[in-house]
């Protein structure tokens, strides 16, 4: 089976506003966002369809038959619109990277060309907020309703500083396999933290979870923590544990599962350390020490 993703882009305004709701209630559900008002994105919009390579052409699918009704059934319907007043499909409904996605789903399963399916859907609102719709392994997609899992991930930042020194290894080994790291009073880096949430979409505010109680748990339990801090020195949690990128993310993930609220879970902690250096991390039981 092959996966092919084609990228398309399109602009459209929001407002943090569900119009079948009492203000008091849209006030409840969006916090201090609350507003008819409306503001915009440029959203980048990945669209991936799997199926089986044609030996007569070599190909999986004509890439221009996936723009043509990529366009036309979506980015038309999108683009440049207030999308709150000006697509019927949410008149009623709050508009969302979550619940656009679950329409873009919706909308193009059962028009894509018969050699291939729906794969999966990645909308980026901002470079710190995306989210992704994995079509089921199993059953069927309804294009009255899809299902499949809705991932959410923000993305965030701390600098901090450490060295990389193992107590089971001599100083001579530790020289030789950290190198540069090993030196004694530590280097640091710009991590850059990518959480991911799963879980269903809240059919009154459209989300899986709010942007702001996500970013509350990870600023509290890992940014603020960590921020501008030597790890070895300052963070009691890595006082016996060396400060690799391996361990950092694996320890942010011991953080934060038991703070996202159920139905949601926590899917994936990646941390990029470096451009060329990215650790991700998805709950495994592992025993790292």
């Amino acid at each position: 089976m092959m996966i092919m993703t084609r990228r398309l882009t399109f602009s459209a305004a929001l407002a943090d506003w569900n119009s079948a709701l009492s203000h008091d209630d849209n006030e409840t559900i969006f916090g201090a966002n609350a507003s008819p008002e409306p503001y915009g994105h440029n959203y980048l919009l990945d669209v991936s369809v799997k199926g089986r390579i044609d030996p007569r052409t070599g190909i999986l699918v004509n890439i221009k038959e996936i723009d043509r009704l990529v366009k036309e059934k979506v980015i038309q319907i999108l683009d440049r619109k207030f999308i709150n007043r000006q697509v019927p499909a949410f008149y009623e409904s709050p508009v969302t990277a979550e619940t656009l996605t679950e329409f873009i789903a919706e909308t193009l399963v059962d028009e894509l060309p018969p050699a291939v399916t729906l794969s999966g859907l990645r909308l980026e609102e901002t470079p710190t907020h995306s989210v992704i719709w994995n079509a089921p392994e199993t059953g069927q997609i309804s294009s009255r309703k899809v299902n499949g899992a809705m991932l959410l991930t923000r993305v965030y930042e701390f600098s901090a500083s450490h060295r990389l020194d193992s107590p089971h290894l001599s100083p001579a080994e530790n020289q030789e396999l950290f190198g540069k790291c090993n030196y004694e009073n530590g280097h640091g880096h710009n991590y850059q933290l990518e959480v991911t949430v799963a879980g269903p979409v809240a059919p009154q505010s459209g989300r899986v979870i709010a942007e702001e109680a996500l970013d509350s748990i990870v600023n509290s339990e890992v940014v603020n923590r960590y921020d501008h801090h030597h790890l070895n020195l300052d963070i009691p949690e890595f006082r016996e544990r060396i400060p690799s990128a391996e361990i950092i993310t694996k320890v942010i993930w011991e953080r934060l599962v038991g703070h996202i609220p159920a139905p949601v879970r926590l899917h994936k902690v990646l941390v990029r350390e470096t451009a060329r250096n990215i650790f991700e991390y998805y709950g495994e039981d592992e025993d790292v020490q």
